[in-house]
């Protein structure tokens, strides 16, 4: 066990809870002592509850929970209202604000109370990227003794995937971190897996309980609709991908099958914004500017980011945020605070805090007006009570910031409001590489959070047995995304990522990732059309330039979608944001952005006579060889 875990102990945990049950007393206090259960009545005890939500707030802020969420948290501090609650007839009110209230609390009430095995293993599955347990190669006696605690997935291993050319050392130690894992992880996974099971029921599955939020027992289904529109630009970047991989590594780096061993696609993705990247750009001879240099010209501070990035919102019509504000809600992180990825923390709940990267670079003036649309969001809904205060669905804040993302990343609003890449001319070419890192960062790994999403499902409604839980990963691996395993691990091995454990918790759910990529995309194709910077036909409008900033019409569509919070369901809040007010997400505005670089690779491909498609094998019935149904590919 690693330091890091053995620190978790039950006296830390017990700690931990003593915040948790002086709140949760206080909560017990304030119930409504009465028979009443009129609709005034209920009124009246959701303002209570209203309280004990502001007063918990306020205490996380100040004494913050690093394993478990402020959704969990703030969950477990209602507990004690919930009996009461479900004592109204509350689908029967005349208030629709009131009804949803007493909705979406109490969609709390089926899970079961917190204990230490849920806090331990969230975790182990939190910080496993970060366990050392693989050795170092180079240093064979310690092979031999394995007891390890060299090398773990961040930092190390994940480096020499992404740096090394040395392509056995990659496949070792691919498949060592897998072999070596120790069975705390695997305990962790399964206690998760049991966790949900157990709170299913004939009427609600497992993976209905894992989608309450999302108000869609079947979620998943139009999660797949998503990866059935985007499959054939993924084939055509597949096709790119496996000639580069030949192109640099020889030919019989591809099996015959056509499937790209794992190690192979991490490093393309890793890679992706890297000048020496396998996936080279499609017009090499132009080169695409870089930011970095003018950024260390300009000399900015971290803070100079939050102010760029606020001040995006300004020019939009959103009020500007207060000095007071910005001195007692930012904070400015400890340089090793934030990780590898320097990534900030955000707290929203009632209360909002701003922990922010201390270093400047581009990938962080993007992340920062990402960081400033969770603030603006977060500002907009606490001005309503418990309940109605929640993100339309998980994952909602993440696609209004994806598309301010894409709007403070165009070559229009570099050049024009930030004054940056000034020399540079963004012509077809140009843009044609820019679309391209682009995709090679988005466009690959979607379909790896899918693949992980589909898995769990799979999982927690029983859909496959513990002993198929690997072979049947690595036929959704071949299934979506083409790509098989490296090489063979030890027996009884999980060979997923370490995003895979990830993404089944609360905070970096799977289901965040996808929904939040695709809505941002029609959230800011949307907007595009709304204020006239992108037309269709018109080369000089063109959706990938479309840049938001100094558009009041855009902030009041933005303030619109915030403000709305939980107050209905998400699909009626998205109405204005989809094409003929549909209800649900699409590929459509995804697809639309990428349509320049899937013509040319599509083209590249024919004029290459590169193979699309690939071949697969059951690999829980290796005895049959059943071919893809979707493949193109033939050898």
């Amino acid at each position: 066990m690693s330091l890091e875990m053995k620190r978790l102990d039950k006296n830390n945990f017990c700690i931990g809870f003593l915040l948790v049950h002086l709140l949760l007393g206080h909560a017990q206090s304030a119930q409504l002592k009465t028979n009443c259960f009129t609709e005034q009545c209920g009124a009246e005890l959701m303002g209570q509850v209203n309280d004990v939500y502001w007063e918990s707030a306020t205490a996380y802020r100040q004494f913050s929970d690093d394993v478990l969420s402020p959704e969990i948290l703030m969950r477990e501090k209602l507990r004690p209202f919930y009996e009461t609650l479900k004592k109204f007839d509350w689908k029967s009110f005349q208030d629709p604000l009131l009804k949803r209230q007493f909705e979406v609390v109490l969609r709390g009430d089926i899970y079961p109370p917190l204990n230490y095995e849920f806090k331990k293993a969230t975790n182990t599955l939190k910080s496993m990227a970060k366990q050392k347990f693989v050795c170092n190669r180079k240093k064979p006696h310690r092979l031999q003794s394995g007891q390890c605690t060299d090398f773990a997935f961040i930092h190390q291993i994940k480096s020499k995937i992404a740096n090394s050319d040395d392509l056995e050392e990659i496949k070792w130690y691919w498949a060592e971190w897998r072999s070596r894992m120790p069975a705390q992880i695997k305990d962790a996974l399964h206690y998760y897996i049991h966790y949900y099971q157990n709170m299913s029921t004939p009427e609600m599955s497992a993976s209905a309980i894992w989608y309450d939020q999302y108000e869609d027992p079947n979620f998943l289904d139009e999660l797949e609709e998503l990866m059935d529109a985007i499959q054939p630009f993924y084939k055509e970047m597949h096709a790119h991908l496996k000639h580069a991989l030949r192109q640099r590594y020889g030919d019989e780096v591809i099996p015959s099958t056509g499937l790209i061993p794992h190690h192979l696609m991490e490093q393309a993705m890793y890679q992706s914004w890297k000048k020496q990247s396998v996936l080279r750009n499609p017009f090499p001879q132009r080169k695409l500017p870089n930011v970095q240099h003018e950024l260390d010209d300009l000399e900015w501070f971290p803070f100079d980011l939050v102010n760029i990035s606020c001040s995006f919102f300004g020019s939009m019509g959103f009020n500007n945020l207060t000095e007071d504000f910005m001195r007692d809600n930012f904070i400015e992180m400890e340089p090793a605070e934030g990780g590898p990825d320097c990534k900030s923390r955000i707290f929203t709940y009632a209360e909002i805090e701003l922990n922010y990267c201390p270093k400047v670079y581009y990938k962080k003036l993007l992340q920062t007006h990402g960081d400033i649309t969770h603030i603006q969001y977060a500002i907009l809904k606490n001005n309503l009570s418990v309940g109605l205060n929640q993100e339309a669905a998980p994952g909602f804040g993440n696609a209004m910031g994806e598309a301010v993302i894409l709007s403070a990343s165009t070559p229009k609003h570099l050049q024009e409001r930030l004054g940056l890449l000034t020399t540079y001319d963004y012509d077809d070419i140009l843009n044609l590489n820019r679309l391209y890192r682009m995709a090679v960062h988005t466009v690959l790994s979607i379909p790896t959070y899918f693949v992980h999403e589909k898995l769990w499902i799979d999982m927690i409604d029983n859909k496959v047995a513990p002993e198929n839980y690997n072979c049947h990963y690595w036929n959704l691996m071949a299934k979506y995304m083409g790509v098989g395993p490296s090489t063979e691990t030890k027996e009884g091995s999980y060979d997923m990522p370490y995003k895979f454990y990830e993404g089944i918790v609360d905070q970096f759910r799977s289901t965040r990732k996808l929904f939040g990529e695709f809505l941002g995309y029609q959230i800011y194709r949307s907007v595009c059309l709304k204020i006239g910077e992108f037309q269709r036909g018109n080369a000089y409008k063109i959706l990938h330039n479309c840049d938001f900033a100094n558009h009041r019409q855009a902030g009041q569509m933005f303030k619109e979608i915030m403000s709305a919070a939980s107050t209905k369901p998400w699909r009626q809040i998205i109405r204005n944001v989809t094409i003929k007010n549909a209800e649900k997400l699409t590929a459509t505005a995804f697809l639309e952005y990428y349509e320049p670089l899937h013509s040319w690779i599509a083209e590249d491909n024919v004029e290459k006579s590169l193979p699309v498609g690939w071949r697969s094998v059951d690999k829980c019935n290796p005895s049959t060889a059943a071919v893809n149904e979707n493949t193109t590919e033939v050898y």
